[in-house]
């Protein structure tokens, strides 16, 4: 079987994988916290309660979940706790690997993983990591399944006859209006982050913590990074990221592969909403030293925003771009 031909049958085999990957990750866990490990995602380094055996617990849990969804005895289970379950980890697995991004980054930047203290912690790295890949597969999962459910194509989640012939791909078009909205919206929220930025190079005081006066080439290439993540935000919703626009040159005219835009997208997106919405909520409490109404919070605004409306789009990209199965002709005498 070609590699191609493998990943197009993910919802057969999406199931089995989320199930084996959740009981191995819910076993290590276990065995951690029986030998005293009490630093799962590094959540006690900030004074929250351990969680390594809860973290154990839901793995454990959500493997079986996932392996309803695909074995027999499944279909004697309520079809909606069964999928709410399995959405159920996914949602809490890509939130506790919400982080990976910034560490991501870091790795890239400087060659290693520090946690705030600035001590190598390449353990918690490895956990948001795993967590990020079983996040992905009970999504997978729990789409194949809401699909199987409903009578439907797994694949496509359309409605049409099992044999089919190929695969054939929607026309470029743009966004519907409230999403382009949502999208123009995260565009702007950076506004305010460069200006103040703008404000500390030039001098005004007040703005950045600790007196720091960041320069003028810093504030530039913080303009430039800004203006690539409008480009892949806008390329979202518009049609021109569905297929390479004239300006493109060779490429002018060829259909955009999807996991171009949604590989990076899906790595962003729930790393910047969630640090935003919690930095936000921090320094709304003070407990980050920030002020809201400062840098921190035009930061929080300007990332939580950004990841928020980045997190829609996608999703309305990944609908709009689905490809759709084409029937086999039947043959004529």
């Amino acid at each position: 079987m070609s590699p191609v031909g493998w990943w197009r049958r993910w919802p057969s085999w999406a199931g089995h994988a989320a199930s084996g990957t959740a009981a191995a990750y819910g076993c290590v866990l276990l065995v951690a916290e029986l030998m005293g490990y009490r630093s799962f995602l590094g959540v006690t380094d900030l004074g929250l309660p351990d969680v390594t055996s809860p973290g154990a617990v839901v793995l454990l849990i959500g493997s079986v979940v996932a392996a309803a969804t695909v074995r027999p005895w499944g279909a004697r289970l309520p079809p909606g706790v069964v999928s709410a379950g399995a959405w159920g980890v996914a949602a809490l697995a890509l939130t506790g690997s919400c982080w990976v991004l910034l560490d991501l980054i870091q790795l890239v930047l400087t060659g290693a993983v520090t946690d705030r203290h600035g001590d190598s912690d390449w353990v918690t790295f490895a956990e948001r990591s795993c967590l990020a890949g079983v996040g992905a597969l009970f999504a997978a999962t729990a789409l194949a399944y809401a699909r199987r459910s409903a009578g439907v194509c797994p694949r496509c989640g359309r409605a049409h006859p099992p044999r089919t012939s190929g695969r054939r791909h929607p026309a470029p078009h743009a966004a519907p209006p409230a999403v382009r909205r949502i999208a123009y919206a995260g565009c702007c929220a950076f506004l305010p982050y460069l200006l103040l930025h703008a404000l500390g190079a030039a001098g005004v005081a007040g703005i950045e913590p600790g007196g720091f006066r960041p320069t003028w080439s810093m504030v530039l290439a913080g303009a430039g990074g800004v203006g690539l993540a409008v480009f892949l935000l806008l390329g979202l919703v518009r049609p021109w990221g569905m297929v390479f626009p004239r300006w493109t040159l060779w490429l002018a005219g060829r259909r955009v592969p999807r996991f171009l835009p949604l590989a990076p997208v899906w790595v962003i997106a729930p790393t910047l909403a969630l640090y935003g919405l919690g930095s936000g909520i921090l320094a709304g409490v003070g407990l980050l030293g920030d002020d809201l109404f400062g840098i921190g919070g035009a930061a929080s605004l300007a990332f939580g925003g950004y990841g928020w409306a980045l997190a829609v789009s996608a999703v309305s990209y990944q609908l709009r771009t689905r490809p759709l199965c084409v029937p086999a002709k039947t043959a004529t005498i």
